[in-house]
């Protein structure tokens, strides 16, 4: 009988590597995207308090000035109050998100030197595009020799290190190895499957 299948991927993780290699240790860190900085929260809240500002004359200088009407007024409010709204909550969410990656890192390093390696096949894959069309991300699904599943993301250390082609996401077949604490379904695990660029070298 299989066992459960693993839907959080919170600190499950996708490393591109040039080689399988289950004999050496486990991988130090599991790399998780990099986060703004002090400095650049504070930048970036000082630009959202200067958005916020302007978008409260502008809502102000609409309901005192002359209008074509109420409905103007109403759509052009709630359009310009959506700008520094949107602003807000992409810095909260990026503080939250960078809060939890420090836990799963320190969690990974108080528990790595147990984990263990399992081979495995990609079973299913899901790609997420950015708007220009580069890869912002993709999630791989994984089947174990032990008959368990479990799932990892892929995100991109920067923006700039998108992957360009959606080829170079690993195909349903590709022998992976995941890396996982035995019996801690919800700790931390990494999952190295060969990077396709580096196979299409090869073969080039």
């Amino acid at each position: 009988m299989s066992k459960p299948f693993v839907e959080d991927t919170v600190g499950h993780v996708v490393h591109f590597v040039e080689r399988l290699d289950a004999t050496g240790p486990a991988p130090q860190s599991l790399m998780l995207p990099e986060h703004l900085g002090v400095f650049g929260r504070l930048f970036f809240a000082v630009v959202n308090a200067l958005a916020t500002v302007g978008a409260g004359w502008a809502v102000y200088l609409l309901w005192t000035e002359e209008t074509p009407g109420l409905w103007f007024n109403v759509l052009f409010t709630v359009v310009t109050a959506a700008i520094p709204l949107v602003l807000w909550i992409i810095l909260l969410g990026s503080g939250v998100e960078a809060k939890s990656d420090v836990q799963r890192e320190a969690e990974w390093e108080e528990t790595r030197e147990s984990a263990r390696a399992w081979r495995g096949s990609v079973v299913a894959r899901d790609i997420q595009l950015a708007e220009e069309g580069s890869v912002s991300s993709f999630d791989l699904t994984v089947a174990l020799e032990d008959g368990s599943n479990v799932r990892g993301r892929w995100r991109p250390a920067k923006a700039s290190s998108r992957l360009p082609l959606q080829p170079q996401v690993p195909g349903v077949g590709s022998d992976v190895l995941v890396w996982r604490v035995p019996g801690a379904d919800s700790a931390p695990l990494i999952i190295q499957v060969i990077d396709p660029t580096i196979v299409q070298h090869r073969h080039s």
